[in-house]
């Protein structure tokens, strides 16, 4: 009886470890990016103050993959060496603006997205596509940028990343408003770095 006993308050203790654990996550994922999250892959949007030399342009955007699933996921990414000589990988992702006159989310890219993980001058140096595992907690980025340069977007315009994981599965971000816009004359500059 007393075994019985032992096993049913170990049972309840790893229950209220787990909910316990669940909703600590949930609460942080709501503090830190205002939503809930589902259990496998999601993407949110991570906004940092940067300076890219552009006048009038203080912050840079950031998508990211997180995987909150039990299982590892399985991405494709860009694995990189940059014109500085560091190494990283991202994922490819797209960004859309929402579009008031039709009422949805419009792809703001003019690709079809086959210029991903090709070099580029004063950017990657070397690519190679790669196939890796995310497991619970793991993150990738897509890559930060100065969305807000984008010719595309105006002030208060909305938007948001669609980060793609490999076989088709995409993830979009919550939306960010766009809250600045360049001054200045009009030259050429470096929206991702």
């Amino acid at each position: 009886m007393n075994e019985m006993r032992f096993l049913s308050r170990i049972a309840v203790f790893t229950i209220c470890l787990t909910v316990g654990g669940i909703c600590l996550l949930e609460l942080s994922h709501l503090i830190r990016y205002g939503h809930f999250i589902l259990f496998g892959l999601h993407a949110d949007v991570v906004i940092r103050k940067a300076d890219y030399g552009i006048p009038g342009i203080t912050k840079v955007y950031e998508g990211k993959l997180t995987n909150y699933g039990i299982a590892p996921a399985k991405i494709t990414g860009c694995d990189f060496i940059d014109d500085t000589l560091s190494h990283g990988t991202h994922v490819d992702y797209t960004i859309e603006k929402w579009s008031i006159p039709v009422s949805r989310w419009i792809n703001i890219f003019k690709s079809d997205g086959s210029a991903f993980c090709h070099p580029y001058p004063l950017g990657m140096v070397e690519t190679h596509i790669i196939a890796k595992r995310l497991w619970f907690g793991q993150s990738i980025s897509a890559g930060e940028e100065a969305t807000a340069a984008r010719t595309v977007f105006a002030i208060g315009d909305k938007a948001r990343f669609v980060v793609f994981a490999g076989n088709g599965l995409a993830f979009p971000t919550a939306a960010f408003s766009i809250d600045e816009h360049p001054v200045g004359p009009d030259v050429p500059y470096s929206i991702r770095h």
